[in-house]
């Protein structure tokens, strides 16, 4: 039984250097003109088309953070981006001092939204390795 489990991790760990063979290391900031010629030179499809791909990704990405949209946007495997809506927070509120630790009185505030990206497995791996 632990040979068994053993030979998975084994399997997966060269899959994942597979992966790592296949990708190369980009040595310049790519800008989007750069990135859309890239995805339609890798892909052998048209530099209109690929236009087409990067301007869907982008649609489908600015509408999940809408205020309206879901709130998140996953490229599985890639990233995580969530937001968080944070209350508005009255004058004269208590707050904690991180350098001290004494409670002392907070300016006003207004309702805001965070924005978290996450880095999820794949990037971590690549970046790792």
């Amino acid at each position: 039984m632990a040979k068994a489990k053993t030979t998975k991790k084994a399997s997966a760990k060269k899959a994942g250097k597979s992966e790592s063979a296949a990708m190369r290391p980009v040595k310049e900031t790519l800008t989007k003109s750069a990135l859309i010629n890239l995805i339609a030179q890798e892909n052998d499809i048209p530099r209109k088309t690929a236009v087409g791909v990067y301007t869907t990704l982008e649609n489908v990405f600015m509408g999940s953070v809408h205020p309206r949209g879901v709130g998140s946007f996953v490229l599985p495997g890639l990233l995580k981006v969530t937001l968080r809506k944070v209350p508005a927070r009255k004058a004269g509120t208590l707050v904690r001092n991180p350098a001290t630790g004494e409670m002392v009185k907070a300016a006003a505030k207004p309702a805001s939204v965070r924005v978290r990206i996450r880095a999820l497995s794949k990037l971590k791996n690549a970046a790792t390795a």
